[in-house]
């Protein structure tokens, strides 16, 4: 399990926004699952409709011969672990392609044909292998700076194992978890949350001119769907914290307010987004599922502190300024 220090490391989402703000709006451009899974099963059932149609058009026979065919096909399973590749006496076999695929992430898995993704992933392995060994030939691998990054490289893993080992297991503790959570609603504090749309287009002209529509009266839902890049003009179903929402962001609004429009295109990545406001209401706590996550990694933020500060003492660590100069404390006294 990949550790992540801290809830920063969960940021890097919409506009690097916070975590709330990311996890909410990330959701909005990504497909709604159930109605993926919809749309699936309409498909299916279209082909399924086709072959009907086409097996009454033949002959028994040839329908017979191609039922057997497909069965012969859905039951066919790659039996061992065949090799891939033989570069004279090395030999890679699946398994080690397969193993990088699981390196991928999930959602790069879930979009991408298996077939395709193993050809994929076949062609990066023997790059891969034929230009190390290029680098074995040309003696790189003996060369100071190799050594000096793969030293680093080692460091690094040992740092993550040592800390995955001693803080994962109480950032994944169940009573811990609960005991963060009681806290966070003694520390919650009521405002207003808010859901967002967005329709996405390919350039800053046409979302002005959808920014301008939707001024004039037209709806946002048909403009959406007619206007819009299917895979980004999404209708998020999550609320999320007006007291968390970016003052840049807060700008691109005349008002926050329930159908409220952005007043200029917001780029992301290569496409221009216009938002609305569908919705406000009076927020409320986060159940301990939906804010397990977060709950996660503020303990191991927690849990990483005390880790470094007690191993400061333990070393006898002394700090330095840029200057040479001895690193002052910050002082804990208080005036009375």
């Amino acid at each position: 399990m990949k550790l992540k220090l801290a809830c920063a490391s969960a940021v890097l989402t919409f506009l690097c926004y916070d975590l709330a703000w990311g996890g909410a709006l990330k959701n909005s451009f990504t497909k709604n699952k159930t109605e993926v899974e919809s749309q699936n099963k309409e498909t299916e059932k279209s082909e399924e409709t086709a072959q009907t149609n086409e097996a009454s058009s033949k002959p028994a026979e040839q329908v017979a011969e191609q039922a057997q065919t497909k069965e012969v096909a859905k039951k066919k399973e790659i039996k061992g672990n065949p090799v891939i590749f033989r570069i004279g006496n090395k030999e890679i076999r699946r398994d080690e392609i397969l193993a990088d695929i699981k390196t991928l992430p999930v959602q790069l898995v879930q979009q991408t044909p298996a077939d395709k993704l193993f050809d994929i992933m076949k062609r990066q392995k023997l790059m891969t292998y034929l230009v190390i060994e290029q680098a074995k030939k040309a003696g790189m691998d003996r060369e100071k700076e190799y050594i000096q990054q793969i030293d680093k490289l080692k460091e690094r893993v040992l740092f993550e194992t040592y800390l995955i080992k001693e803080l994962e297991p109480k950032a994944s503790n169940e009573t811990t978890l609960k005991s963060k959570y009681q806290q966070y609603l003694v520390e919650f504090k009521s405002g207003k949350e808010i859901k967002i749309s967005t329709i996405a287009l390919n350039t800053e002209k046409e979302a002005k001119d959808v920014i301008n529509a939707l001024s004039k009266g037209a709806p946002f839902d048909k403009l959406q769907k007619d206007k819009g890049l299917s895979a980004l003009s999404e209708n998020s179903d999550r609320y999320v914290s007006v007291s968390r929402m970016p003052e840049d962001l807060k700008s691109k609004f005349k008002e926050v307010a329930k159908n409220a429009v952005t007043k200029e295109p917001i780029k992301i990545a290569d496409a221009y987004h216009v938002l609305k406001i569908t919705d406000m209401r009076d927020s409320k706590p986060g159940t301990f599922e939906e804010i397990k996550p977060i709950l996660s990694q503020l303990i191991l933020r927690d849990e990483m502190e005390k880790l470094i500060k007690k191993l400061e003492n333990q070393y006898k660590v002394q700090k330095f300024n840029e200057d040479g100069t001895p690193e002052v404390a910050p002082s804990t006294t208080t005036s009375a």
